[in-house]
């Protein structure tokens, strides 16, 4: 992928990108460190052109034909989704979900996998309720005191500051398990291959927190599970999608739907007791963490002009 220079302006930068992939050249447009916007060509053979193209454009931005192709753009943009996702579910077999290679590609969430499965026979999947791995593993061992009164996150307050985080890793049967171990390798593995182990830990930490705490007091501190993080990964995989397509991640829209559809139904009660909250509040920061980004963008943009 070749630099082929810069656009002030986003929306004039990200009009070009689209003209230039009608014209069936391949782009990146990404924010530049002096706040403007680089375009970048994936085909050295048609780095001339693109050039070309992109003085052209310089000399006149308001030309129709670069508002035009913005229709077109979408299109190819939804058949190569289509395309890639035909693709994955062609190829995703044993070796492309957990073969060595993108093992060593996505540490971090082959060590949550690993982390889960062990915490998983540790608590003979969440019904040894009154072993000691489990209650080291709840967000509070028990919420209230013989007299009855409420605990609070007595244990968290006393140092043990790692229950905030644990109870992701606590599931209640293998179902529970491998469901979602799942979407964890999917969406996890496909934000830490674009944006990084770091990036996905410290991810994974605040997704965690955040849901935990919200449903333990929505709830009491029996609850567990990665659902919580992984609506959280679910929600930045989309919006980074749909807003920053240009990062490589995205999700087919059967995926969109099902999540959704499963995070109502899980709603209704009719699944038994679910973490709600956690699901919810996951979601939530997953959205919040990927959107952040654009408004802050747009808002120091709007303070320049």
């Amino acid at each position: 992928m070749r630099h082929i220079g810069s656009i002030p302006d986003e929306t004039d930068a990200l009009r070009f990108g689209d003209y230039l992939l009608a014209a069936g050249m391949k782009n990146h447009v990404e924010e530049g460190s002096g706040g403007d916007w680089a375009i970048w060509v994936e085909d050295d053979d048609k780095l001339d052109a693109a050039k070309a193209e992109l003085d052209a454009f310089r000399a006149s931005p308001a030309d129709a034909k670069y508002g035009a192709a913005t229709d077109r753009a979408k299109k190819i943009r939804v058949d190569q989704e289509k395309q890639q996702e035909r693709r994955r579910r062609q190829f995703r077999d044993m070796r492309t979900s957990f073969g060595a290679s993108r093992q060593l590609a996505q540490p971090v969430t082959m060590a949550l996998v690993a982390i889960s499965m062990i915490v998983g026979l540790a608590t003979k999947f969440g019904t040894d309720l009154d072993g000691t791995a489990i209650r080291k593993l709840w967000i509070q061992s028990t919420y209230a005191d013989e007299s009855g009164r409420p605990l609070g996150l007595a244990d968290v307050r006393s140092g043990q500051v790692w229950r905030v985080v644990t109870p992701i890793f606590v599931h209640y049967g293998p179902i529970h398990l491998i469901f979602n171990m799942f979407w964890l390798v999917d969406l996890g593995g496909q934000i830490e291959r674009h944006r990084g182990s770091l990036f996905l830990l410290a991810l994974v930490v605040v997704a965690a927190i955040i849901p935990n705490l919200s449903q333990y007091m929505w709830s009491g501190p029996r609850f567990g599970g990665m659902s919580g993080v992984n609506y959280a990964l679910f929600g930045y995989v989309w919006i980074k999608g749909r807003f920053e397509p240009h990062l490589g991640m995205g999700l087919a829209h059967q995926t969109v739907v099902i999540m959704i559809a499963w995070l109502f139904l899980c709603m209704t009660g009719w699944l038994g007791p679910v973490a709600n909250m956690a699901h919810v509040m996951g979601l939530i920061v997953g959205i919040v963490i990927a959107y952040a980004p654009i408004e802050l963008r747009k808002l120091r943009r709007s303070l320049r002009s």
